[in-house]
């Protein structure tokens, strides 16, 4: 049976929390510090994209700067880390030069659909999460959590530090961190 209402919300709210630990745990080995957090990727919002009818999943990035010579240690840990929490991890090296990277990647695994840390060769470094689907109305769970608010006025952060407490859900009338400039 497919869940709405509140037993949508609990088990969205799990799963959210579930993917963003182990989300959080890896980018706190690559920098504890802020990260940008794109309001369109901040990774709450429900997306119906590939999850047919009546399933949604949740996407996220977050970018920062490293010292481009600490990213091989850096890679290494987060690849160690991934592999004793029990996902097989794949590497990719793409490119030459500056524009070179190098990717960590899960797919298809726990929460996952893919998780995947790139390093660029200038010391920037790029977080994505794409969790699997689960069953449950998009266009619902985005009203219950978010009330119909405009997301961009101030009720998600612009920056994240993987240590910050996790939330789920905003409280409409209450944007707690201002409005997004325009561009």
């Amino acid at each position: 049976m497919t869940p709405t209402g509140d037993e949508l919300v609990a088990q969205a709210k799990q799963h959210y929390l579930d993917y963003r630990s182990i989300t959080n745990d890896v980018q706190a080995l690559i920098y504890d510090g802020p990260w940008e957090a794109e309001i369109g990727s901040f990774g709450m919002q429900p997306s119906a994209a590939g999850c047919g009818d009546n399933g949604y999943k949740f996407d996220l990035t977050r970018t920062t700067q490293v010292d481009p010579d600490a990213q091989g240690a850096l890679r290494d840990e987060v690849r160690r880390h991934l592999t004793d929490a029990g996902f097989e991890v794949e590497g990719q090296d793409l490119g030459s030069g500056d524009a070179q990277s190098s990717d960590v990647i899960v797919r298809e695994q726990g929460d996952f659909s893919q998780l995947m840390v790139t390093f660029i060769a200038n010391g920037s470094v790029l977080v994505t999460a794409t969790t699997k689907c689960w069953p449950g109305d998009r266009a619902e769970l985005s009203k219950l959590i978010f009330g119909g608010v405009t997301l961009s006025e101030g009720y998600l952060p612009r920056e994240e530090s993987p240590s910050d407490p996790l939330f789920f859900g905003v409280t409409p009338g209450e944007p707690a961190f201002g409005p997004t400039p325009s561009p």
